[in-house]
């Protein structure tokens, strides 16, 4: 784990999270319902959306930053903003308002992270091997020794992933996953929102401000991307996550739409810079 709160025991069973939170906005997309903060405007894009119109709702006039998604570890924050991809990452944090943090997924978790109290948010990509390598305690982590946060006035949310009804992994990974894993032989289901929570919770987050979306990409196929259920080809889900400014936008669901699959993407910038996209840009990989 990449945080240094206490273990904490016992994990509460996931249907005692606040589930369901997921509210429909008028032209499409979903939006978290309570964010703890009025300026925080945070969704999930479905298949119905139409992508430059919903993403041009969302930030009319502000910039959008994307994580590239490499299935690992690495924690960027932003703090110029300027549309773009950030390279060699998987999740971004930033305190600056009116820039949008983006995430696509098709059956990873797409997680996102607020304090309110120091006006700062975040957003993370978790397939299996991001919660391998640790993510959402490193998001964790980073929100400690960036912006001085308590893990316990975090609040989090989990968008829709394909969850332990569908996701079926081989031993390999599942051995991997020890008790978030149940199966034989062959055949093995992976709970990955589970190993999520736990990790979470490990770090020091409360279990009343962990939000569940409660919805399998997998089996709601009229509704989200699955990788698993559609094969390569399927679109992406965009989840985003946006600190409003402070007479502007808030996170009201009436008002707010949200970025949505394949919206217009800028070229990526060179790997392996310290600037990438006028980004002024750090790894937070440190363990406190």
């Amino acid at each position: 784990m990449m945080c240094g709160a206490p273990r904490v025991s016992p994990l509460p069973p996931l249907e005692r999270l606040s589930r369901g939170s997921l509210a429909p906005i008028r032209g499409g997309g979903w939006a978290f319902r309570a964010f703890g903060s009025c300026r925080v405007a945070a969704g999930v894009s479905d298949r119905r959306t139409e992508p430059a119109a919903l993403l041009a709702r969302l930030v009319p006039e502000g910039p959008w930053v994307e994580a590239e998604q490499v299935h690992g570890g690495s924690v960027a924050v932003i703090e110029r903003a300027q549309t773009g991809i950030v390279p060699g990452c998987d999740a971004l944090l930033t305190r600056l308002p009116g820039v949008a943090l983006l995430v696509r997924t098709a059956d990873c978790l797409p997680i996102l992270f607020a304090d309110p109290r120091r006006d700062v948010v975040g957003i993370a990509h978790a397939g299996w091997r991001g919660l391998l390598a640790g993510l959402p305690g490193r998001v964790v982590s980073a929100f400690r020794h960036a912006y001085g946060s308590r893990p316990d006035e975090l609040r989090v949310a989990i968008g829709p992933a394909i969850r332990s009804c569908c996701y079926e992994v081989g031993a390999d990974v599942a051995a991997r996953f020890g008790r978030f894993a149940q199966g034989s032989g062959a055949r093995w289901r992976c709970d990955l929102i589970g190993a999520a929570v736990a990790e979470l919770r490990t770090c020091g987050i409360r279990p009343e401000r962990l939000l569940d979306s409660g919805a399998c990409t997998a089996c709601e196929g009229g509704r989200w991307f699955s990788l698993r259920r559609d094969g390569p080809a399927t679109g992406r889900l965009v989840s985003y996550i946006m600190l409003g400014r402070a007479t502007g936008v808030t996170g009201d669901p009436s008002t707010r739409a949200p970025a949505v699959a394949g919206g217009p993407r800028s070229p990526r910038a060179e790997r392996g810079t310290r600037r990438e996209a006028g980004f002024r840009r750090r790894h937070v990989t440190r363990r406190s």
